[in-house]
């Protein structure tokens, strides 16, 4: 009997050669992916013995399930009320056996970029140890369901939902990565009573009015299906460009709509907005108006904002984007802009000269969703509208004109 210790990449390069050396092939593994050693193990289908995946928490790629749809002896499996999380690869010939038991999942993380430690065993397949494994392979046979075109389907439709929804993150612990000296910045130690205090003592935070331009910027969104379908007059206030002529012409002249930052000067911009560009409203139609929204949300929305953008000689930048978001999501998203940029970057800890769209989620946002303001509850009385527009708000408290 023979035992060696292998990691992630060790533990690829012996299943493959396993998989194409041994007769009968069994696997037992929470996860797997449609990777290079997946090939290899579809290749060698008729040496299925028992081999079984989990799909807990959809982390199994549908692409290979897909793959082992009709295959003989392929199982996929899902425990309710406990999770399906072995990782046992057993291979036999004859009276030779070898076996990876370990931390290795059939993914690429586990059989390539993670930290992991798995024994490979070699022996006699009569040796009590491989004996303990098939035994315990077996176990699993109630749990095991045939793949069928059916079952991959609905899986497949399950996983790409599971997808939008939010994931707790790995947390970032002190030392010198950008984030981490963002977590320590003053804006991200806040509290709610302190962020509260700070939004209403600033000399510039026009409270009351302020609220009220979010208030009617959410009653424009709840009032149809798609941005598409506002007034060019109703497109321009939102996005910060109505002058004082349509706003009187459109009954909105009881707001200032250069608050959140005014866009004005912004002519290529100004100009997508008075076309009503379909880009520009597939882009906010992105962002959901309820519930979470997610970095999936947001760069599908940046992705529709700068096409919009590429017959023009000048791209939509951060003021104008930040602009249309936070009018659809203030307790999500803060425009930055000229008078706020620098009190911003400092209470946030981030270079303002290279903030962009590509990088204002994870220097902006990120930052802001761990803040203890940020998570807070939302509060009764007169500050649960505030809550409601939190982030959006932080405009009033670092606005310089």
């Amino acid at each position: 009997m023979s035992v060696r210790l292998l990691g992630a990449k060790g533990t690829a390069i012996k299943l493959a050669k396993l998989i194409k050396d041994h007769d009968q092939i069994y696997i037992a593994a929470a996860w797997g992916s449609n990777s290079q050693v997946a090939d290899n193990l579809i290749q060698n289908k008729e040496k299925f013995v028992s081999v079984t995946f989990g799909l807990s928490f959809c982390q199994t790629d549908p692409d290979l399930v897909d793959r082992l749809v009709g295959i003989k002896n392929a199982f996929v499996t899902i425990s309710e009320k406990v999770t399906f999380h072995p990782k046992l690869y057993y291979f036999q010939s004859g009276d030779n056996a070898e076996a990876i038991i370990g931390s290795s999942n059939f993914t690429n993380g586990g059989l390539d970029k993670n930290h992991e430690a798995n024994l490979h065993v070699k022996g006699p397949t009569n040796s009590t140890v491989f004996a303990e494994i098939r035994a315990q392979i077996e176990k699993y046979r109630p749990l095991q369901r045939p793949v069928t075109k059916e079952l991959a389907e609905s899986y497949r439709l399950q996983h790409n939902a599971a997808r939008l929804l939010p994931k707790p993150r790995n947390p970032t612990l002190p030392g010198t990565s950008a984030l981490a000296a963002q977590l320590a910045s003053p804006l991200a130690r806040l509290d709610w009573e302190a962020y509260v205090k700070s939004v209403k003592s600033s000399p510039y935070h026009n409270f009351k009015a302020r609220l009220g331009l979010l208030r009617e910027c959410q009653r424009m969104f709840a009032s149809v299906s798609s941005f598409a379908d506002l007034s060019t007059f109703e497109w321009k206030a939102i996005a910060g460009v109505i002058g004082e002529k349509q706003k009187h012409e459109a009954n909105l002249d009881q707001h200032d709509w250069g608050w959140f930052g005014s866009m004005k000067g912004m002519g290529d911009f100004a100009n997508r907005i008075a076309e009503k560009d379909d880009a520009i409203a597939k882009a906010l139609d992105a962002i959901p108006r309820h519930g979470e929204v997610s970095e999936a949300h947001y760069n599908q929305f940046r992705q529709e904002f700068l096409r919009a953008f590429k017959n023009s000689s000048r791209v939509g930048g951060v003021p104008t984007a930040t602009r249309l978001l936070a009018m659809k999501r203030p307790d999500t998203f803060v425009c930055i802009s000229k008078p706020n940029k620098d009190g911003l970057a400092e209470a946030l800890g981030f270079p303002k000269t290279v903030l962009e769209l590509d990088n204002y989620w994870e220097r902006v946002i990120e930052p802001i969703r761990m803040s203890p303001w940020y998570s807070s509850q939302r509060p009764l009385g007169a500050d649960a509208e505030l809550w409601d527009g939190r982030v959006a708000m932080l405009d009033a408290i670092y606005y310089r004109p």
